[in-house]
């Protein structure tokens, strides 16, 4: 009886593991095979000979990019979470995804840090070449519209009253100094 208690909470504890762990890998990046793109395919970004980026985009209610690759044959590949260091130690995410024959779709989980967000990407083909692919959101700040024309009107305005101000506090403190002296000497 004991045996039988024992083996059926183990594979219940197996199966509970392994929905974890599938979890746990679909939170960080996910795969949508056979994506039809058509026959005239352009490349964003070839990572090897048998592998290339179609198209990529960040999606930010899910932080993360959406990435279609074309490749030859099944490969893997190995996506690198690429974000803005600060000075120090740190660390971050590596997945490693086996890409099916033709196009597929991957979404990467890459919240953006600094404004910026990241990925690089290698398979053992681009590793022997030397080399890695990359796309980004490119930007290193966050969101911000720029200075209207306007605003830039009031701040120079602001400005000039304020340098004329001090100009002038400078001279007549000076000029009373100066009077103060003449009244000295009489």
């Amino acid at each position: 009886m004991n045996h039988r208690i024992f083996a059926f909470t183990s594979i219940l504890l197996v199966a509970c593991v392994a929905v974890g762990a599938a979890g746990a890998t679909a939170q960080g990046i996910e795969l949508n095979e056979t994506i039809d793109t058509g026959d005239d395919t352009s490349y964003v970004e070839e990572i090897d000979s048998d592998t290339r980026i179609v198209s990529w985009d960040y999606d930010d209610t899910r932080e993360g990019f959406e990435i279609v690759f074309e490749t030859d044959r099944s490969k893997q590949i190995t996506i690198t979470e690429a974000v803005q260091f600060s000075e120090g130690a740190g660390s971050g995410r590596i997945y490693q995804q086996r890409i099916p024959e033709g196009t597929s779709e991957v979404f990467v989980s890459v919240p953006r840090r600094g404004g910026n967000a990241a990925v690089t990407m290698t398979t053992r083909e681009s590793i022997n070449d030397g080399r890695f692919s990359y796309v980004s959101t490119g930007e290193t700040s966050p969101d911000r519209p720029p200075i209207s024309y306007e605003r830039a009107q009031i701040i120079i305005v602001l400005t000039a009253l304020g340098s004329a101000g001090l100009v002038f506090g400078v001279v007549r403190s000076r000029r009373e100094e100066e009077d103060r002296g003449y009244e000295r000497i009489l």
